[in-house]
């Protein structure tokens, strides 16, 4: 539902921590020169290209290899990226999961889930000053499925629990993944309320359906399917009203008043009034991208 984007240093910083990590299953080498020896011919790409390539050139390497390493236990244990042995085979290196969740929580701009915008899943401060995140990695492109793909950063979707493992779980989605450069779900895909009550007015939950809309296509069709967001989003009608209600408190005339007593944009006082509804930053605050579009429904932006 939200848009992920990383900076060149981010990139590079990632890159550094996993190419440079070293296990004494890799003989004195780093991963990246294991990899370049051991790995690089069989697979065809650097691993820079692997690591760090963004989601269309990931797509790509799916693409070519498709599910032939499925079953592939070498390079399962080469990209391992679980925290535990398997009960399968036995990882090369095994303690890369917490360091990628730490290095996301620490540098990345991570606030409310990715996927459904509906949780935060920032991290928070413990005893002793250490810190825990909120947040799951969920792996878009099937980790089990395609292995060669576990640590690459552009796979790695920052989402909230009920996403990761109880609803999208190893669902393949049929679109863009929010680190696609094409990925613009909110701008092709709008909440909008659809009025069942006889008087045509919203007053109650059951005056009205609330349902994600695309324009001209079904191209996040798969996303809203898998997802659940329709049903999810179910439960959070109650922030419609709420807006409605204030719309009818705060009609145009009585924006302009209070503008100009507070000596304030009408903008400004309309956010104020209605709440989060920065498009520059839907990431920050748990279903802003639902306020954004009811407000804009209502007129109030």
């Amino acid at each position: 539902m939200l848009k992920l984007e990383y900076s060149r240093d981010f990139l590079d910083a990632y890159y550094s921590l996993i190419a440079n990590s070293k296990a004494d299953k890799f003989r004195g080498l780093t991963f990246e020169k294991y990899y370049n020896i051991f790995y690089k011919r069989k697979i065809g790409y650097s691993l820079k290209e692997i690591l760090c390539g963004d989601f269309e050139k990931l797509s790509e390497i799916k693409d070519k290899h498709k599910t032939k390493f499925k079953k592939d236990k070498s390079i399962r244990r080469m990209f391992n990226y679980d925290k535990v042995t398997s009960k399968v085979f036995k990882p090369l290196i095994s303690k890369l999961q917490p360091k990628i969740s730490k290095y996301i929580e620490e540098y990345g701009d991570i606030h409310t889930c990715y996927f459904c915008n509906i949780d935060f899943i920032n991290h928070f401060k413990i005893r002793d000053s250490k810190t825990k995140n909120g947040f799951t990695l969920d792996h878009f492109l099937d980790k089990a499925t395609y292995p060669f793909l576990a640590l690459s950063i552009y796979n790695l979707i920052p989402s909230c629990y009920i996403c990761n493992s109880k609803i999208k779980r190893t669902n393949e989605i049929i679109s863009f993944a929010p680190t696609s450069k094409e990925f613009d779900f909110d701008k092709k895909v709008k909440f909008k309320t659809f009025i069942i009550n006889e008087n045509l007015e919203i007053e109650e939950e059951k005056d009205f359906s609330l349902l994600l809309k695309e324009d001209y296509g079904n191209m996040y069709k798969s996303y809203i399917d898998v997802l659940e967001l329709d049903g999810r989003y179910e439960y959070h009608k109650y922030k419609v009203i709420e807006l409605v209600n204030k719309r009818k408190l705060y009609p145009d005339s009585r924006i302009k008043e209070l503008a100009k007593l507070t000596q304030q944009t009408e903008e400004k006082v309309k956010q104020d009034l209605f709440g989060e509804y920065d498009k520059e930053n839907l990431n920050k605050r748990p279903l802003s991208k639902l306020i954004k579009d009811i407000s804009e429904e209502l007129e109030l932006i």
